[in-house]
């Protein structure tokens, strides 16, 4: 087997394994989620907290999601008082979301939600482990998106 060949071979081994990988995160996502939210709700909720009101358009470009997909989310949001949307100050044809006194909740029982996943997840590793990891998840991301900015996350 030549070397282009093995490296296909190890490629689509990491694929399968990335993919499983997900299925997995997103199932202990959803054994510890009691309010019967979406990764990509939580998400919603937490930017919104630490961030600040934001209009639709932002959000779409945070979760790098469709506009339309952020209309659905916040209905969904807004309908368990989690968030709430209210005209601009500057220009009130801008809708702004924001997060409300329930949601700040919210926030924290997700945060927590996702630091227990992510501690189960890397169980065992040690400090320079993780440093790899990040650089490897920095350089992929960065691959699929050069503009990419993983702080965001």
């Amino acid at each position: 087997m030549d070397q282009d060949q093995v490296k296909l071979e190890k490629l689509r081994e990491m694929d399968d394994v990335f993919r499983k990988l997900r299925r997995l995160i997103n199932a202990e996502y959803n054994r510890f989620n009691v309010h019967g939210l979406g990764m990509t709700e939580g998400k919603m909720v937490i930017i919104l907290a630490q961030h600040g009101p934001q209009k639709a358009s932002a959000m779409a470009e945070w979760l790098r999601i469709t506009s339309g997909a952020v209309t659905g989310i916040s209905d969904r949001l807004i309908e368990l008082g989690y968030v709430e949307r209210s005209r601009s100050e500057f220009d009130r044809r801008i809708v702004m979301l924001s997060v409300t006194d329930e949601g700040r909740k919210l926030e924290n029982q997700v945060m927590e939600m996702r630091e227990r996943i992510m501690f189960k997840l890397f169980d065992g590793f040690e400090l320079n482990d993780m440093e790899k990891a990040i650089d490897i998840f920095v350089r992929m991301s960065n691959n699929l998106d050069p503009k990419s900015d993983v702080s965001q996350e």
